[in-house]
């Protein structure tokens, strides 16, 4: 079993005021986007068009131009990535800001073979997804950066050990919620239906996953609701705003397969940093350089 990461700028940093919101940000090699790839996000034209259940149907207005590929993720071990006929992710991401404030994103996976293990997926032992959002950009340190960032794990059925949705190093009582929504909203489905209830499906299958997450300016400890909703139209613009995300996929391969070390995400990103590219805008569905 292998895992990937991807670990990514949507957009750049803010400026003038707004930049006060970053709180004490860590050295930059210690970020997670910061030396990341950096994407645009496209506007969402109607969050009330789009239901999360993991179809595709009502990403039609997305641009195609703008899908992340295979192309940039890495493997955590730094061996080569998996060939398209192994593995090929495709990624739809947008936002949205006035009352809905959300990060929305939908995941194909195409995989060779899927690993579900009979609905019932060990932690990093199967097919699953864990997702991380880190807008301050401070990194994945365990204590006391809890306030900055959140990560979600997904798969099509539970996980073992449970939180199947959502974790979070300190106070995970008081943030539990957050992994529910209406704070997030996600879905995954297997396609074919018969590859999820087999423990092993060798035949290939695609694996969807999607979800809409309410972003946060600072994780407060008395939990999400007592947390600022970070205001994306006020960032939105000729100078972006910044949204730092990490994403890692386990490709399960069956009982014989090894588990990869992982590395942290800081490191992961450090090593990964793109050429210079023009800076990115989230604000606008104007067509734009693809990064």
């Amino acid at each position: 079993m292998r895992r990937f990461t991807i670990a990514s700028v949507l957009s750049l940093a803010l400026v003038g005021t707004a930049s006060a919101q970053f709180f004490d940000p860590p050295a930059l090699a210690d970020r997670n986007g910061s030396q990341g790839f950096w994407f645009y996000m496209l506007e969402v034209p109607d969050p009330g068009a789009i239901t999360i259940d993991a179809h595709g149907d009502d990403w039609g207005w997305f641009d195609p131009e703008y899908t992340l590929t295979m192309d940039e993720w890495r493997d955590e071990g730094d061996r080569p990535a998996p060939d398209r006929d192994d593995l090929f992710i495709t990624t739809f991401m947008g936002w949205k800001g006035g009352d809905d404030n959300r990060w929305y994103c939908f995941l194909e996976a195409v995989d060779d073979v899927l690993a579900h293990a009979g609905t019932n997926v060990a932690r990093w032992d199967g097919d699953m997804l864990q997702v991380g959002l880190d807008p301050q950009d401070h990194g994945r340190e365990r204590s006391p950066a809890s306030g900055y960032t959140m990560e979600w794990l997904m798969a099509p059925g539970d996980l073992s050990p449970p939180t199947n949705v959502a974790f979070r190093y300190t106070e995970q009582e008081a943030w539990a919620e957050y992994g529910e929504s209406p704070w997030i909203e996600m879905a995954v489905r297997v396609d074919p239906p018969e590859a999820w209830a087999a423990d092993l499906w060798a035949e290939g299958g695609t694996t969807y996953y999607e979800w809409s997450v309410k972003v946060l300016a600072f994780q407060e400890d008395a939990g999400p609701s007592a947390s600022e909703v970070w205001q994306l139209d006020a960032v939105a613009g000729e100078d972006g705003a910044g949204l730092p995300f990490a994403m890692w996929y386990e490709d399960g391969e069956g009982p014989d397969s090894s588990f990869s070390p992982t590395t942290t995400a800081p490191r992961a990103v450090a090593t990964t940093g793109p050429p210079a590219v023009p800076k990115p805008r989230l604000g606008s569905t104007t067509p734009l350089p693809s990064c």
